[in-house]
């Protein structure tokens, strides 16, 4: 079985396809700069500024995940926002195995009492 010739048309209409294929996907794969946290609104952060609010928040339960439901969330959140600002700041890396010290640490005063501190 032999397939039909295509036409000028039909090599136009795939040429067409192709570009809007890839201006779609520009978007998509195109670097987005220093945008490590998607907020509302298309909003970019740094990883470091949420965790800071982040942080400060769980302070005020003197940084005792037990004081309230929320709180497992907001530290699983730190932990791994930590991991997303040390691959990003290689620079200014905050110790992510201990999260009392890294908010500590990235807040630049004491919000989470450590032990000995």
């Amino acid at each position: 079985m032999q397939l039909p010739k295509l036409t000028r048309n039909d090599k136009l209409a795939i040429v067409g396809l192709v570009v809007i294929v890839i201006l779609f996907a520009i978007p998509v794969y195109a670097p987005h700069g220093t945008c490590e946290v998607a907020r509302a609104a298309y909003k970019c952060v740094l990883a470091k500024a949420v965790i800071i609010e982040h942080c400060q928040y769980w302070g005020e339960f003197k940084c005792d995940t037990k004081a309230d439901v929320s709180l497992p969330q907001v530290e699983w959140y730190i932990g791994n926002l930590c991991k997303v600002h040390n691959n990003n700041h290689p620079d200014d890396k905050l110790d992510c195995s201990n999260l009392k010290a890294a908010c500590n640490q990235a807040v630049g005063q004491t919000v989470c009492p450590t032990l000995g501190g």
